[in-house]
């Protein structure tokens, strides 16, 4: 399944944070005509490049939904950044 939310916390060392929850699925949502619009240029460098376009689809995919469960965290002396990927 492709990631449909992210988790953005950053606090800062005096005690101040803040947490945004990001809606993946809305970019999604936005993105998926500007995919459609550019499909066939995508076919047609796939069949310049001699790459088979289905896979070369499926592998985006895959990248895609690998995604989901990310976590990344960053600890530096001003501030802690977590980021979570679901």
């Amino acid at each position: 399944m492709i990631p449909l939310v992210m988790v953005l916390h950053i606090r800062k060392r005096n005690g101040h944070f803040v947490r945004l929850w990001l809606p993946l699925f809305l970019l999604w949502l936005l993105a998926l005509p500007l995919l459609i619009l550019l499909l066939p240029i995508y076919f047609v460098a796939c069949a310049i490049g001699g790459v088979n376009p289905f896979r070369g689809i499926w592998v985006f995919w895959t990248l895609l939904c690998a995604v989901a469960g990310t976590r990344i965290e960053v600890d530096t002396p001003q501030s802690f950044v977590f980021m979570h990927v679901y």
